[in-house]
Order: structure tokens, then C-alpha cells, then sequence
């Protein structure tokens, strides 16, 4: 076996892949503590390996160790949501500014397409598909941003996506937030209007941040993501 690569011919990163999305989707829900060798044995792998993808995860933000070295599922705070949701919103803002400039008319058309099937998803109560355009249709419009800035975007990405499933759970595929702001995204990239595309991606985020804040910490005032909104809608800032 070469390349990482462990029983079964999978490697660890696939091992890390499929434990990180278990955790997710709520399978191992917060606070669960973690047996490495019933890990080991559920996704058929020796425990080296699985040690490994475990330490990657505790890199992610998705386990911890204890004193004793046990690890356990990440517990989930609201000002982490906020914190992460605040971090996406400002991202966001910046790779859509520097993006929009730069889309192509072959571009625009494939984000069309994919808010067209967002919109089927919608229709369809259809989770996965929802899911994986809405992936897309963001990655679309902040697709010329550096590499970096687009990796610092996906981890952000996938460390609040359990929050997402978590309230989605229990509320249908979407809601009424993602149908309107996607055409108002699509609508700004069309103009070529950055300032106005970035303004509406980071309305979305805001706007997903504190539905989320209302279901799972409605007394919670959330002044960073507001203020991360607050700095993102700024059309300029004077430079030194």
C-alpha cells in the first residue's frame, strides 16, 4: 500500500472525508465521545489510520482531545457560529469583489444555470441537490479570488455547515432567505457591479447566520455578525 492509501485501497484523507461528514450530519452529534477502535471497525480501517484522520479533524476544528487524550465531537457554541459566519461574510465580500469584475460571459451562463437548479431543488424538497448547487453558485461568483482565499473559504465553509443541517433538519430543504437572495446575486454579477454582488452575498450570509442564531440562540444579540455586515457593505475605505 503506497500513497497513504490503508485496507481497502482508501487513503486516510478519504477515511478523514467520511468521519468529518458523519459528524456533519449529526450522526455523531456534539459532545459524543470518540472509541478509535469502534471507529476503526465501522469505517473498516486499523487504528493507525484512524488516529491519523482523527488528528486532522482536531486541526479542523471538528474534535478535541482531552486530558486523557480521548477525543470527542466538537461541542458547538453560538459565538463560535457567529465568529465563523462573521469570517465567511468578510471573505465573501472580498473574493466577489475581486471576481466580479473578471466573470465571463460562459461564467454568468453556468450561474444561471445553477440558480435554475437551485430552484428545482427547492421545488423537489431535494437536500443533496439544494446542497450541492448552493456549493457551486457561490463558488461561481468568487471564482477568480486567489487560491488561498478560496481554501480559507471551504474550511469556514465546512466548519458551519453542521449549523445549517442542524436547523435544516427541521425545516425542509431551504428557505424563503436562500430564493431571494440567489437572484439578487446573479442579478449584481450580470451588471458586472461588484460592490453590488459582494453587498448581496454578504446580505445572504448575515441572513443565514441569524436565522440560524434565532433558532438555536434566540437570546443571543449578534453584534459580530452585524458588524462584520456593517464592514462588508462599505464601498470604500480610505487607504494610507
Amino acid at each position: 500500500m503506497t500513497n497513504g492509501q490503508i485496507r481497502g485501497g482508501r487513503t486516510v484523507l478519504e477515511v478523514r472525508a467520511q468521519l468529518r461528514e458523519a459528524i456533519i450530519k449529526g450522526e455523531l452529534p456534539p459532545g459524543t465521545p470518540l472509541t478509535t477502535v469502534r471507529l476503526a471497525e465501522r469505517f473498516g480501517v486499523s487504528r493507525t489510520p484512524m488516529r491519523e484522520a482523527l488528528r486532522m479533524l482536531q486541526e479542523e476544528g471538528f474534535v478535541r482531545f482531552e486530558s486523557n487524550q480521548r477525543p470527542v465531537v466538537v461541542e458547538w457554541s453560538a459565538e463560535e457560529l457567529e465568529t465563523v459566519f462573521a469570517q465567511r461574510i468578510l471573505l465573501t465580500a472580498l473574493c466577489t469583489r475581486l471576481t466580479v469584475p473578471r466573470l465571463t460571459d460562459a461564467d454568468l451562463a453556468h450561474l444561471g444555470d445553477l440558480l435554475v437548479t437551485l430552484q428545482v431543488a427547492d421545488t423537489a424538497k431535494d437536500l443533496d441537490a439544494w446542497r450541492g448547487a448552493d456549493v457551486e453558485f457561490h463558488q461561481q461568483h468568487m471564482m477568480h479570488a486567489s487560491d488561498v482565499l478560496r481554501a480559507d473559504l471551504n474550511r469556514l465553509y465546512e466548519r458551519s455547515l453542521m449549523f445549517r443541517v442542524m436547523w435544516l433538519g427541521d425545516h425542509g430543504t431551504s428557505s424563503s432567505f436562500s430564493l431571494h437572495d440567489h437572484p439578487e446575486i446573479f442579478e449584481a454579477c450580470q451588471r458586472r457591479d461588484p460592490y453590488a454582488a459582494s453587498h448581496a452575498a454578504a446580505r445572504h450570509l448575515a441572513r443565514v447566520a441569524l436565522t440560524l442564531l434565532s433558532q438555536l440562540a434566540p437570546d443571543r444579540e449578534p453584534l459580530i455578525v452585524r458588524e462584520a455586515l456593517r464592514f462588508a457593505s462599505l464601498d470604500s475605505i480610505a487607504v494610507p
